[in-house]
């Protein structure tokens, strides 16, 4: 497997960033399709450049050094929960995505890149990084488990 290295993403990303996103997409559509509408692209060129543009909004790419091939894909915020009587004021960083190809899953690139997003957490000095993930995602719950993520809550349904 190529060496790969973690850099902020650009805007140059976007074509590597859109089909992670598509395959994370399809992967929601075809466990849930009662839930997730299948769609052509599932981000924008446009919409990408707006996250690249928020503030306290994180995005990271993972690509082969030597090919420069983008293979994964996290992105984060920010949140800071003040003034709330019924909550303790804490930061936390939250994972909106973490995406490794399903080509180059097992070779440690998930790993690289929730990595760095702790590192940024604790630059951040957050209390914690969070994230949510579908129970059908059964290799995701297992990776995240590894990293030392534990479950804090479940959200649950009853389907009419």
């Amino acid at each position: 497997m190529s060496e790969i290295a973690i850099r902020r993403a650009v805007i140059r990303d976007y074509t590597g960033v859109s089909a992670l996103m598509d395959e994370l997409h399809h992967l929601h559509v075809e466990a849930r399709p009662d839930v997730y509408r299948e769609l052509q692209t599932r981000m924008g060129e446009k919409e990408y450049q707006q996250l690249l543009e928020t503030d306290h909004r994180y995005l990271f790419v993972a690509e082969t050094v030597n090919q420069g091939e983008i293979v994964g894909y996290a992105s984060a915020q920010l949140n800071v929960i003040q003034n709330v009587d019924l909550l303790k004021d804490r930061k936390m960083l939250y994972i909106s995505e973490i995406i490794v190809g399903s080509k180059h899953r097992g070779h440690g690139t998930g790993k690289l890149l929730m990595q760095e997003l702790i590192e940024l957490g604790k630059e951040m000095q957050v209390d914690s990084v969070e994230l949510t993930v579908s129970t059908f995602n059964t290799g995701a719950q297992a990776f995240y488990e590894q990293m030392g993520l534990a479950v804090r809550s479940s959200r649950m349904e009853y389907i009419l």
